[in-house]
């Protein structure tokens, strides 16, 4: 599911994603604590009250926030490290490869044919084009698709809820568009594959394309400061990938 957001007009997609952003900045740099109010932060930032649900809201749908019981909200430390970051992705590099060589795993004609229109439009238009989040969630949507071929909903259920984890760190980095070519190639390899019916193959396929990937991303160094203090140092403008 497209987060509501990325579907907004263009003037109202930049606002809720500045609001959005500033919000998620100030938590990943320990800015605001973890328990808050609504009225908290409409007092902190000047938000209206259906300005600050919609971004509670996404970020619940993200997995780093959630309504406490009886009042209030809580912020998650899901996906705020570069070690989390790299859990994430050694985690999907167990499930992805794995769900491919499942007994139940079936290729899907449609799904096939419509990730190959979306990847192939990708190079042709879209890389230069299309705002990051946008590109974001087309790399997530790839591979959210192809694991629901396992036949297995809980390989899916798992991909998605750790892909809006992540997307916590990923929104703070560039996007190297040229990067995204090299992507979308890979994608469309991994399609030839299955096509193919060389399930084995894509499955090795699959690992080695998310283990290149967590070799290029470190969204963020921490360093700890004589003081304790940690900081954040960007490093990598190749965060919005697959």
């Amino acid at each position: 599911m497209i987060d509501e957001a990325v579907e907004a007009p263009g003037d109202q997609l930049q606002e809720t994603m500045s609001d959005y952003h500033r919000l998620a900045e100030d938590w990943l740099t320990d800015r605001i604590p973890a328990d808050i109010t609504e009225q908290m932060l409409r007092d902190r930032y000047g938000f209206t009250k259906a300005q600050v649900s919609d971004i509670l809201m996404r970020a619940a749908r993200e997995g780093w926030a959630e309504r406490k019981q009886g009042y209030g909200w809580r912020f998650l430390p899901v996906a705020k490290t570069a070690e989390a970051f790299e859990q994430i992705y050694r985690f999907r590099m167990l499930i992805e490869p794995a769900a491919m060589l499942e007994p139940t795993f079936a290729l899907d004609r449609k799904i096939i044919d419509e990730q190959r229109r979306i990847q192939s439009r990708m190079l042709e238009t879209d890389i230069r084009t299309l705002p990051a989040e946008r590109l974001l969630y087309n790399g997530s949507l790839f591979h959210e698709e192809l694991i629901k071929m396992s036949g297995n909903p809980f390989f899916h259920l798992s991909l998605v809820r750790v892909n809006r984890m992540r997307r916590l760190l990923e929104y703070r980095s560039n996007v190297d568009r040229e990067r995204l070519h090299v992507q979308c190639e890979d994608h469309l390899a991994i399609l030839s594959l299955l096509e193919r019916g060389e399930i084995v193959e894509a499955s090795y396929a699959m690992r080695r394309h998310l283990g290149g990937a967590l070799t290029r991303k470190s969204p963020l160094l921490w360093s700890q400061e004589v003081a304790g203090v940690r900081q954040a140092e960007y490093l990598s403008p190749a965060a919005v990938e697959n």
